[in-house]
């Protein structure tokens, strides 16, 4: 395990809080580490050619065609 040592100022802290900071830099930790694993699965959603393979594709469509909320969601990678 690795040690940083972060420091803010005085007067970001007494603004802030330490436990609102302690919680932000969590989030960004498992922010970061969920972005990194998101890239790796994507690249091999690439390799893999899902999108050629024909039972996938029908898969994928009827997933969404059963699904009344599909409409709504769209998903892009901003890794």
């Amino acid at each position: 395990m690795s040690e940083f040592v972060i420091k803010i100022e005085d007067e970001i802290v007494q603004v802030l809080g330490k436990q609102t900071i302690e919680k932000y830099l969590q989030a960004f930790i498992t922010q970061s580490i969920l972005k990194v694993a998101a890239g790796d699965i994507l690249k091999d959603y690439d390799n893999e050619s899902l999108n050629g393979d024909k039972i996938w594709l029908a898969a994928k469509k009827s997933a969404f065609l059963n699904d009344r909320y599909s409409q709504y969601i769209k998903v892009s990678a901003n890794v």
